[in-house]
């Protein structure tokens, strides 16, 4: 019995025993089997992964391929532009540049027309035919007036392209004003106010720029006493003297309504501004007492005889051209009158501008070229190879010729060309005549001022 006894529990120990194995053995292989599963999904998802990272890079650089053809509008043609500018500029060579990063960029042929000067004299009869020009550029206020009919308004394509964190806005603001809407690019800007030299400053003792016209004529004396002329004026820029003297008295608007229709012996203002150039000779302030036949005068800054003159920013430059001259240059705003309606930072804006014809086919491509050429980077170059104002504001480095950047910056109004007094044509030519005669002495301010008011009677 107890030997049959002991077989029964030595059989139950074996079964144990071998049921304890084969559950060993099954949880072996499913643990293996389900970390195969778990590696065999890790490697799917993972290779999903790779995939759609894959499939996202391309997508992504289709993206930016995408974007990078939307940059720039696919033109109908070649793009033709009419250019202000001969091809030896050195405008005309810089945007040469820029034309052929451009092209490169966008797969368009632009066909440049290099008129020059006489692109006045054709212009509008093509503009007329609506064919032949997409875009071209021109004199900033002739854009604005004499071309705007045919120009397209850029004020849409403008805020897509955000233009105006790119550009002067009391430039801009201004050739809005003039043409009624957006239909030019300004670029080659200038700005306006008295140049001076400042090495014949610091011989007359001047340590402080004039903000008045009374502290004006203190640092003409002072320079007289140094043994140099005050201040250069050529036969050219008499009615430009005298208009900016009459706006700071008047404002241009008042200006503007004396030439269209009369009224100067009523002009107490009028009369005061004739007055105050006439002192200017009285007192030998003027190089040679009279207009210089231009440039002869303003020739004598860079032959070191002459500290001023009232110009406009392309004045250095030119005189250093003409002279040969190396001149350290300072400049100030006009200054302010007695009494007078406009503050020192009012001044004489204008330059060339870019435009479409409003029957272009390739309007945003045209557009597209003009950003690149009066924006960022190129704009910058531009401006540095032709010494002239930067039309992009974010652009911070200046010809050294030029020493107006603060002061353009801190303007807060613009006056045209000869501050309003090319208003009237006819009148203009009578009053340059009647202002030659008054700086050479020939006139009394009063008689001036009749003789003025006497030809609107004619």
């Amino acid at each position: 019995m107890r030997k049959r006894l002991l077989c029964i529990i030595m059989s139950a120990l074996m079964m144990a025993a071998m049921f304890s194995g084969c559950g060993s053995s099954d949880a072996d292989e499913t643990t293996k089997g389900t970390t195969k599963a778990v590696e065999t999904e890790k490697e799917k998802t993972t290779e999903e992964k790779n995939t759609k990272t894959e499939t996202d890079k391309e997508t992504e650089t289709d993206s930016d391929s995408d974007d990078e053809e939307k940059k720039y509008a696919k033109a109908d043609g070649d793009l033709i532009y009419w250019s202000m500018w001969n091809s030896d500029d050195p405008q005309a060579k810089a945007i040469q540049k820029v034309i052929d990063a451009y092209e490169e960029a966008s797969g368009n042929t632009v066909k440049v027309k290099w008129k020059g000067s006489d692109i006045k004299k054709t212009l509008q009869d093509q503009l007329d035919t609506g064919k032949g020009i997409d875009l071209f550029d021109e004199d900033y206020y002739r854009v604005a007036r004499s071309y705007a009919d045919s120009c397209l308004d850029l004020t849409d394509m403008a805020e897509e392209a955000d233009y105006e964190s790119k550009s002067r806005k009391v430039i801009v603001d201004a050739l809005i004003e003039e043409a009624g809407s957006l239909k030019g690019i300004p670029y080659q800007s200038y700005t306006s106010g008295i140049f001076y030299n400042k090495a014949i400053f610091e011989e007359a003792g001047i340590e402080k720029e004039p903000k008045t016209w009374e502290e004006f004529l203190d640092i003409c004396e002072k320079i007289k006493e140094a043994g140099y002329s005050p201040l250069a004026l050529d036969d050219k820029y008499v009615l430009y003297n005298y208009g900016y003297h009459l706006a700071r008295h008047i404002g241009q608007d008042k200006v503007k309504e004396l030439c269209k229709k009369g009224g100067w012996k009523d002009s107490e203002e009028a009369l005061k501004a004739a007055e105050d150039m006439a002192y200017l000779v009285e007192k030998g302030y003027i190089d040679g007492n009279k207009p210089g036949t231009y440039p002869a005068s303003e020739n004598t800054i860079g032959y070191n005889e002459t500290a001023m003159i009232v110009m406009t920013s392309a004045v250095p430059n030119r005189i250093q051209k003409n002279t040969e001259a190396e001149i350290e240059w300072g400049m100030f705003n006009y200054p302010t009158v007695e009494d007078g309606k406009d503050k020192q930072t009012v001044a004489n804006i204008g330059g060339r501008a870019f435009a479409i014809s409003k029957d272009s086919k390739n309007a945003e491509a045209a557009f597209d070229l003009i950003m690149m050429i009066t924006t960022g980077e190129y704009d910058q170059e531009i401006a540095l190879a032709s010494d002239s104002i930067p039309a992009d504001p974010t652009n911070k480095e200046w010809p050294e010729i030029l020493p107006c950047k603060k002061e353009l910056e801190g303007l807060t109004g613009t006056y045209e060309g000869n501050m309003g007094l090319n208003t009237n044509s006819d009148f203009k030519n009578v009053l340059k005549d009647l202002l030659l005669e008054l700086f050479e002495g020939k006139l009394s301010p009063k008689k001036f001022i009749s003789e003025a008011d006497a030809s609107f009677k004619d």
